[in-house]
Parts: structure tokens; sequence; C-alpha cells
């Protein structure tokens, strides 16, 4: 490997990392801004309606990126034809994200359509992970974030409601992308070079 490509790989996993960071940031501090709203009553895309919505909404996109920058990779990586099925449910969500930042939750279609696509798919990419890379340096931290994201996205679908004010719905989804996010951290911490 040259130095050149040595440091694209390495500017590509940090700006990957970044943008993950970035939306995780925005999600944090987006909650000190409105304090007017109920953190566990309240879903996330909420708060990317009214004052310094537009911060939440940039971490949407910059996480949507990271996941596509993820997807480039794990395609440029790929071994088998699961391989390239896990890119594809990645790049869904990573899409769905981009409803969700796009779409405000007052339209309520494309938006909770986005959410579903995130919210569902990425629990499944991560199975298809677990299951096609066993082996992997982060193989038992992918399976413990797999089931952490199962788990929270099953209580999200018991819940069944779309209103935005059931306790329950809005921790169990905020639960599920902080899951979600942290594994893309540490993935993307980790990423493995470009194949030559």
């Amino acid at each position: 490997m040259t130095e050149t490509t040595r440091f694209s790989d390495i500017l590509y996993r940090r700006l990957t990392f970044a943008l993950v960071m970035w939306f995780c940031i925005t999600a944090v501090f987006i909650h000190t801004l409105r304090p007017d709203l109920v953190l566990w009553e309240r879903n996330l895309s909420i708060y990317a309606v009214g004052p310094a919505g537009w911060l939440l909404v940039s971490g949407f996109y910059a996480i949507a990126l990271a996941q596509l920058l993820i997807a480039l990779r794990l395609y440029e990586l790929r071994q088998s034809a699961g391989d390239l099925l896990s890119v594809f449910l990645l790049v869904m969500a990573a899409f769905g994200v981009t409803l969700v930042a796009f779409y405000p939750y007052t339209i309520r279609f494309p938006h909770n359509l986005g959410a579903a696509m995130q919210l569902g798919l990425f629990p499944i990419f991560l199975w298809l992970r677990v299951f096609l890379h066993r082996s992997d340096a982060l193989g038992r931290f992918t399976l413990l974030m797999a089931l952490l994201s199962s788990s929270t996205f099953v209580v999200l679908v018991w819940n069944g409601e779309t209103d935005y004010n059931i306790g329950t719905t809005a921790l169990a989804q905020k639960s599920e992308i902080l899951v979600n996010s942290l594994w893309l951290l540490v993935y993307a911490w980790h990423m493995p070079p470009r194949p030559r």
C-alpha cells in the first residue's frame, strides 16, 4: 500500500467517523435547546421542527451520508451475494434517513416511511453482518448491537403508535438510534482499508 492510498483510507475512515459523530452531537445538543419537549415522550424527529431544527436535520443528512460511505466500503470488501444484500439494506436505511431529514414529521407518510426503513432495515443489516462475518474483529460487538437494535425495534413495533406521545415508543426509538449510531461509530473507526 502506497503512502497516498494509506492516507486516503485514513481520510475516508475519519470522514465517516466525523459524520456519525456530528449526528450524535446534534441529537444530544438539540435536546438542550428544546426543554419544552419531554425527552421520553417525543420522538427524535420532532426536535427537527422549530427552533434550531436545522441543526438536527444536518445531523440526519450526515448520518445518511456516513451509512452510504460505509455501504460503499462494504461493497468494495464484498465476498458473497450476502454481502451485496447487506450493502443494499444499508443503502436503503440511509435513504430512509434522507426521507426523515427531507420531510418533517408533519408530512406523515414519507416521514414515517423513512423512519420505518431506517429503524426496520438496520437490525436486519446487523444480523446479516453477524451471520456472514462471524470471525470479524467486530463480530461479537456486532452481535450485541444486533440483539439490542432488534429488541428496541420490537418494542417500537409492539407499541404500534404513530402519535408520538407514548413514552415507551419514544424511548425505544431513541434507544435504537443510539445503538445503531454506536455500531456506525465503532465500525467507522475500525473500517478495513480498501482492497487493492
